[in-house]
């Protein structure tokens, strides 16, 4: 049963196969893939949005506070 690996062509998926068949069969080497940058520097601007978001908000309470719950 051979199972669909994301970013693995059929040469890639024909070769591992083959080798896996043969037991002395000599082994590709492994290659770490590169690390994925994309997903940290979108987590750092968020962080960096939700801050400035925060930081308007406390700006916006102090010029306009909202009025207090008051029962008469």
């Amino acid at each position: 049963m051979t199972y669909f690996i994301a970013g693995n062509t059929a040469v890639e998926a024909a070769r591992s196969l083959a080798q896996s068949a043969l037991p002395n069969a000599p082994q590709e080497p492994y290659e770490a893939p590169a690390p994925r940058r994309g997903v940290a520097v979108r987590a750092r601007l968020s962080a960096v949005l939700r801050t400035a978001a925060e930081r308007e908000l406390k700006l916006a309470d102090r010029l306009d506070p909202a009025p207090g719950c008051t029962t008469s």
